[in-house]
């Protein structure tokens, strides 16, 4: 099937009564939706000397069941322009009116808005050229005319049938993409809610240990929160841009565990890699952790460094490298096989990616991370 943008098909469909009475805009390429509007008729959204024409043109509809390429005007900011409308007869009776500046424009307006793969628009020409065959070589002959009516329904049927598919696909995309953005919009609604909680809860505990467990958890709930506040912004329901996303997260956490950003620095080299929801998450849960780790343990008092993070896509892998030149990992400190939930959620999300991890203890201290993106 084709791939195509709505914004760049430059026409306008509309779904009319019998009458001529718009029902509904099915697309709108051209702005014009505030000129023709639903409930009015068609016939009197056009210009005053064109209403005549409109009648006719909605009449020829019926009586043919199409008609193409109707030169109908219409008053656009006090001036008069001319398009060209071409019309269908689908179920109940209905119209399916469509418009275009340009007659150059009707066929490709057709054949993006409806989705018309290779096989069904080679059918369709096929049908078309036996048609002007037929219409050139028509003398009297009463079996030649017959021909050409039964290709003339054929063609009218072959597409009022790809029409009523392909607007019923159309309403079930919008549908699912509607459902997915609701879905999005709660859980990351749902993240917050378990964020602002720890934190309210956490304004009663004393003991450092604990409201650091705490502050942690907090931060590992907006990670996840964050990822579906971008997808359900976004034009892609199940893509994001990381690097994007680890501006905006790094950001975060910096200015609420640094507490003097003159002392320690935050250097970003991260590129736009759009990701998948399924790679996403463990990976921005995995930003979280080494990000932490550097920002609590690798500074202490009354020094002096840089974090460092890096993000890119190198031929079919992806990088993403954490490093600082703070005071490095302790030798007693298996990194592997550690005590640390924020090392143990690192080593056991990189595997859910299947990704590889390598560490560097110091000069600087680096955990580099080297996968393929998840498909399902």
């Amino acid at each position: 099937m084709k791939n195509y943008k709505k914004e760049e098909i430059k026409g306008i469909a509309l779904s009319c009564t019998p009458t001529g009475k718009i029902k509904d805009i099915i697309h709108d390429g051209l702005n014009l939706s505030g000129y023709f509007k639903k409930g009015v008729s068609f016939i009197d959204s056009v210009d005053v000397e064109s209403k005549n024409k409109a009648s006719n043109f909605i009449e020829r509809i019926k009586e043919e069941q199409a008609t193409f390429n109707w030169e109908i005007n219409i008053s656009l900011d006090k001036k008069i322009e001319v398009m060209h409308f071409s019309g269908l007869l689908i179920e109940d009776n209905d119209l399916l009116i469509y418009g275009v500046k340009s007659p150059e424009d009707i066929e490709k307006f057709w054949e993006e808005i409806y989705h018309i793969n290779t096989e069904q628009n080679n059918a369709l020409r096929s049908i078309m050229k036996d048609l002007t065959r037929y219409k050139h070589d028509l003398k009297t002959s009463d079996a030649q005319y017959v021909q050409l009516t039964q290709l003339n329904n054929e063609l009218t049927t072959t597409k009022r049938k790809l029409v009523k598919k392909n607007i019923q696909l159309e309403k079930a995309l919008e549908e699912k993409e509607m459902l997915l953005k609701e879905i999005h919009h709660r859980v990351k609604n749902n993240l917050m809610v378990i964020s602002s909680l720890l934190s309210l809860q956490s304004r009663y505990i004393k003991d450092k240990k604990a409201l650091a467990v705490f502050k942690e958890s907090q931060n590992r709930a907006k990670s996840m929160a964050l990822i579906h506040e971008k997808l359900y912004r976004s034009t892609d329901l199940k893509r994001i841009d990381f690097g994007e996303y680890i501006r905006t997260f790094s950001a975060e956490l910096y200015h609420s565990i640094v507490g003097d950003p003159r002392q320690v620095k935050l250097e970003l080299n991260v590129e736009h890699v759009m990701l998948d929801i399924n790679t996403s998450i463990p990976l921005g849960l995995i930003v979280n952790e080494l990000i932490t780790n550097s920002m609590k343990y690798a500074f202490p008092p009354g020094s002096k460094g840089k974090i460092k993070i890096d993000f890119y896509p190198q031929d079919d892998y992806f990088i993403l490298n954490v490093s600082d030149d703070g005071i490095g990992i302790p030798e007693e400190v298996d990194v592997e096989n550690t005590k640390s939930l924020g090392l143990q959620l690192v080593n056991s999300l990189t595997e859910q990616i299947n990704g590889q991890l390598t560490v560097n203890r110091k000069d600087p201290t680096e955990f580099n991370i080297k996968f393929q993106e998840i498909s399902f």
